[in-house]
């Protein structure tokens, strides 16, 4: 086996290695925490709500 083979096999081992809908689930909720807004941006239907604000004569009032 070779040294990089036997590295991802004692990852997974671990549980070191996220996989699949939950380790996308767990993946990002470690970056929405470690970043906020500045990665992912804000919540799209507050950001279509700013975008129409910022459009509307009077803001949308």
């Amino acid at each position: 086996m070779s040294p990089d083979t036997e590295r991802v096999l004692g990852q997974i081992e671990r549980g070191e290695v996220l996989a699949g809908p939950e380790g996308a689930r767990k993946i990002a909720a470690r970056a929405m925490e470690a970043y906020g807004n500045d990665v992912w941006g804000p919540d799209p239907d507050t950001a279509w709500a700013d975008a129409v604000t910022s459009l509307t004569p009077g803001g949308g009032q």
